[in-house]
Order: structure tokens, then C-alpha cells, then sequence
């Protein structure tokens, strides 16, 4: 059995390794020759579409979006980050290259919706429903923060991008999140798109559609070891709680060579499932707080009562020295 003390050093783990495999078998089947899209790009183009036709359902404007705008905003959804950092990296998208992914993200949300397998969908329980939309959005999104974002910068023929732990963080975020904030800033969930008011998270500040990108390239970055930099906080770390050194490979604080907590593939994985997590923190957020305040509210009932009582208590033993 593999003790906690090890899983960050750099050694294969049981668990990640078997979601690993999985993963990669999702990622890598395709169902049949005559139709070239990987069991993962399928689900999660279904869940992409789920996710835009289920919110103009809401809204009641789903029979006002024609074929070609409903395949155009998954498209900039998936690729307008990653076609964002390819431009300032000098580096051509992969959809410039091969039409599959154009097809993937283009027509199966089209297909989904127009079969009724959105529908199907929709018609889920709630909770089971969004919870396992987060566990596809954190290893459909990780690609784009880690693969799109970490590593093309650590493989840039710039030497100076490549030393930069702050271009890494920026591409990440960029590459992982872009398209949440394309989509949004020109109305594109809506059936007229306009950009004539200032965009949520501009005005409200950015959601965990995009800080969570810049978390978990910060924390991608961490685990993979890219730069020293991201030694910094495990450091201070261990000066106020040395204990926690114990969990780290040893000589990792003051190694100068490269050490890798994890190796990029299982560090992906990792990254991928505290991405659903978080993700998943924002769906039962009101369920959380319903039920903190329910309790909060039982305990405030249950104590005004007992207060009640102690003071009907308080008057009976008065009233009953009285009659003494």
C-alpha cells in the first residue's frame, strides 16, 4: 500500500493511474470508423450543448437561434482562449490544421439538441445531472490550461517566455478561460448578440470559469516543478508548519535540480479532478448554504426554547416560594 507521504514524489499512484487510463481510453476510442470523434468529444460536446440550449430554453429565446449561430458559440466557447495565446505565442491553432475539431464542437451540439438528447438530458434531476457535468468540465478544461497553456510555454523556443513563471500563469488562464470571457462580453448565450453593456465578469469580477484556470495552472505549475517560483509558497509552507515537509520529496526546499511532485500526465489528472471539485462547490453552494441556515436557524429556536424554559422555571420556583 502507498503511504500519503509519497503520493508527491514523483511516483506512479494506483488512482491516478487507473482514471488516467480511463481518460485516455475516452479520449483516444472513437465508436466507429464512420464517424471520427472520440467517445470524450462527444460527451462533452453533449454537455456544451446541454449547457447553451439548456439556458436559452430558460430564457425562452431557443427557437429564435438559427443553426450556424448555435454552431458558432461552442466554437468560440472551446477554441477563442487557445486561439487568443496561439496568436501571441506565434503558434497556429490545431483547428486551423485539421477540420475535426471544427466538426466536433460545430455539429455534435447541433446534432444533441435537434435528436433530443439534450432534452433527455435536461429532464435529469438536477444535482446528479450538474454534478457530473463538472467531472466532464474539469477534464474537457484541463487541456486548455495544462496542454495548451503550461506546456507550450515551457516548450517555446523563448528562452525568456520559457523561464517566465508569470507567462505561464497568464497563458494558462487565457487558454483555459478566453472562451468564457469571448462568449459573455458579446452577449453570445443570447439570441442577439450585442456588446453594449459592460460584461459580468468585468463588472463583477472574473468567476471560477476563469480564476479556477488561473488556480489550476498555478497548481499544475507547482506539481510538475516548472519554475522556482512556484517553491515559493510550498517553502513558506514548511516554515510554519514544518510538519508538512514530511509530505514532500526529500531536499525538495532546497534541491537546485528540477523535482517533480508528480509527472505531467498524473499531474493533469490531479488538476483535472480538484477542477470538478471546485467546480462542483459552486453547484452545492446554495444547497450548503440552505442547510447551514436551516441549522444555524434550528440551534437560534432551540435556544430561545430552552431560554423560555429556564426563565417559565425561573418564575414558578418564585411564584412557588411566594406561596411558601
Amino acid at each position: 500500500m502507498v503511504s500519503f507521504g509519497t503520493v508527491l514524489d514523483g511516483s506512479s499512484q494506483p488512482l491516478l493511474a487507473t482514471v488516467h487510463q480511463a481518460h485516455s481510453y475516452l479520449a483516444s476510442t472513437i465508436p466507429s470508423p464512420y464517424f471520427p470523434f472520440s467517445i470524450f468529444s462527444i460527451i462533452h460536446a453533449t454537455r456544451i450543448a446541454c449547457a447553451y440550449r439548456g439556458g436559452a430554453r430558460a430564457g425562452g429565446f431557443d427557437d429564435r437561434i438559427g443553426l450556424f449561430q448555435a454552431a458558432l458559440v461552442p466554437l468560440v466557447l472551446i477554441f477563442g482562449g487557445t486561439t487568443i495565446t496561439g496568436a501571441l505565442l506565434g503558434i497556429v491553432p490545431g483547428w486551423l490544421i485539421s477540420p475535426i475539431p471544427v466538426a466536433t464542437y460545430g455539429i455534435l451540439p447541433l446534432l444533441a439538441a435537434k435528436t433530443g438528447v439534450v432534452s433527455a438530458l435536461l429532464s435529469l434531476p438536477y444535482y446528479p445531472r450538474e454534478l457530473g457535468f463538472c467531472l466532464v468540465d474539469g477534464f474537457s478544461r484541463i487541456v486548455g490550461i495544462t496542454t495548451f497553456g503550461v506546456d507550450t510555454v515551457l516548450s517555446h523556443p523563448n528562452t525568456a517566455l520559457r523561464s517566465s513563471p508569470w507567462a505561464m500563469i497568464a497563458v494558462a488562464t487565457i487558454a483555459g478561460g478566453g472562451g468564457g470571457m469571448i462568449v459573455p462580453a458579446f452577449k453570445g448565450f443570447h439570441a442577439d448578440w450585442s456588446f453594449s453593456n459592460t460584461p459580468g465578469w468585468v463588472k463583477d469580477g472574473p468567476g471560477i470559469d476563469i480564476w479556477g484556470a488561473t488556480v489550476i495552472g498555478y497548481v499544475y505549475s507547482t506539481l510538475i516543478d516548472a519554475h522556482p517560483f512556484f517553491r515559493l509558497l510550498p517553502n513558506a509552507l514548511f516554515g510554519h508548519l514544518p510538519f508538512l515537509s514530511s509530505f514532500f520529496p526529500k531536499g525538495y526546499a532546497t534541491n537546485a535540480a528540477q523535482t517533480p511532485l508528480l509527472q505531467p500526465h498524473e499531474a493533469k489528472i490531479a488538476c483535472s479532478l480538484l477542477l470538478a471539485f471546485m467546480l462542483s462547490l459552486r453547484i452545492l453552494n446554495p444547497l450548503l448554504s440552505n442547510a447551514f441556515k436551516s441549522s444555524k436557524s434550528s440551534k437560534k429556536a432551540q435556544k430561545a426554547k430552552s431560554s423560555a424554559t429556564a426563565v417559565a422555571a425561573s418564575k414558578k420556583s418564585i411564584k412557588d416560594k411566594k406561596n411558601q
